[in-house]
């Protein structure tokens, strides 16, 4: 949603507001907590891989559901029960993991649960700021801080899983420990987010402000979205998504049982990865002012396939370097701020439907690729071994490179030129997600 200057009251405040604490809770609870727990406990629960994979899969189906709470938030203005909603889903979901004892039926619950839980929370955050009426340089502003949180409480939850296990505590002391987390976080969004909830304007759409595309073409059908350059663009995010999620649902596995390195040491390089994440967050927003949003979601493509390739060639070296392993992790992870932080914008440029929509596509197809990635994933290691699922990582992501340069690419420039200027670059940069 864009606004009009008019509409654009608010002008100063601080960047990071409490109900921030919201992505804070995204970043531990989904990017440490469960990346770092869920697959190596099913898999020691279960004997099997795939079982992991399945699981981590049901969390990514159910965040398909994103875009329904992102409308019903919109039609009853009930966006703070629905963050709060989905953070204390979360919450729930790793009491239940501490609580499962190896039931495979109430660990599908509980990623059900979970999945929900992100796609409630994700879905909505981002209009606290976009829809806020706030100015060009504080909504900027507001967003780079909400973009830092997620990897901020991914470090966080690194740490104190580093720690944990340091102290031997058994998985579930681990979950309950990241239910506290995620409980703190949800006590002090609910008691933050009254005045920012007051704040959204979801009224004050001005169509002179929506791009001439969507204009001439709102009542695109079904076929009219999938067969055009936005379908396009949401299979590269399907790819892409499958590459990377497909490997981070299974790193806390691929790392200890293809390279050897401990628990601990993963902990640790998730948490540095996050650390790192926090810095080139600021690196893709200055990329995307100066060449536009393409370049750095291309960028961000090609570190993930560079990554799942170093990976799945030192996979096949016995005794491989440690340092070379963490680096090319490290490549994989670093990949996400240059292709998640332009991926709405790229969204709306391309889609011959409506802003909301175009952003509810983009959930949809990341939640999908990172279901086939995590589903597939599982059985391959079960299957061929855990290399086999950075092999799927880095075709996939190779493809993903591939259809950008050969076809995105050549008919982004044709339909608007060299005009990647920074106006274009942050028009649509409000959308910013955790998806991907």
């Amino acid at each position: 949603m864009t606004a009009t200057t008019e509409q654009r009251s608010s002008s100063t405040g601080p960047a990071f507001q409490s109900w921030m604490f919201a992505n804070v809770a995204i970043g531990a609870g989904f990017s440490a907590f469960v990346a770092l727990l869920v697959p190596p406990y099913i898999t020691q629960a279960t004997g099997s891989a795939s079982e992991a994979g399945v699981v981590m899969s049901l969390m990514s189906l159910a965040a398909i559901l994103g875009p329904v709470f992102g409308g019903i938030a919109d039609r009853y203005n009930a966006h703070r029960y629905v963050m709060v909603g989905g953070l204390a889903a979360m919450t729930l979901a790793l009491v239940g993991f501490g609580l499962a004892s190896g039931d495979s039926e109430f660990q599908v619950i509980d990623a059900l649960i979970m999945g929900l839980g992100v796609a409630g929370a994700s879905a909505v955050a981002p209009v606290f700021i976009v829809s806020a009426g706030l100015s060009e340089a504080l909504q900027a502003k507001r967003l780079t801080a909400f973009s830092i949180a997620f990897p901020a409480g991914q470090v966080a939850g690194g740490m104190m899983l580093a720690a944990a296990a340091q102290a031997e505590w058994s998985f579930s002391q681990r979950f309950y420990l990241g239910a506290v987390v995620l409980g703190l976080c949800t006590v002090i969004v609910w008691f933050t987010s009254a005045a920012p909830t007051a704040a959204i304007k979801l009224d004050d759409e001005d169509p002179d402000d929506q791009p001439e595309n969507v204009d001439s073409t709102r009542r695109t059908g079904f076929r009219g979205v999938i067969f055009s350059l936005f379908g396009l663009y949401i299979l590269v995010l399907v790819l892409s998504s499958v590459a990377n999620n497909g490997i981070n649902s299974q790193i806390a596995n691929i790392l200890p049982n293809l390279y050897g390195i401990s628990e601990t040491a993963t902990s640790t390089l998730i948490s540095v990865a996050g650390l790192l994440n926090i810095l080139l967050f600021f690196a893709a927003a200055k990329a995307m002012t100066n060449y536009g949003p393409l370049a750095p979601f291309l960028a961000g493509t090609v570190m993930r396939f560079g990554g799942a390739l170093g990976l799945g060639a030192l996979g096949l070296v016995t005794n491989a370097p440690v340092l070379l392993v963490a680096a090319a992790m490290q490549l994989l992870y670093q990949g996400s701020p240059f292709a998640r932080l332009p991926q709405n914008v790229l969204a709306v440029r391309f889609a011959p439907i409506p802003s909301g929509q175009a952003n509810g596509w983009v959930i949809a197809g990341s939640a999908m690729g990172s279901f086939i990635g995590s589903l597939l994933g599982g059985w391959l290691a079960d299957a061929v071994g855990y290399n086999a699922i950075n092999w799927m990582g880095a075709i996939a992501a190779g493809a993903a490179v591939g259809l950008i340069v050969l076809f995105i690419a050549p008919l982004n420039k044709q339909r608007y030129g060299d005009d990647d200027d920074e106006e274009q670059a942050g028009a649509g940069s409000g959308a910013v997600q955790p998806a991907t």
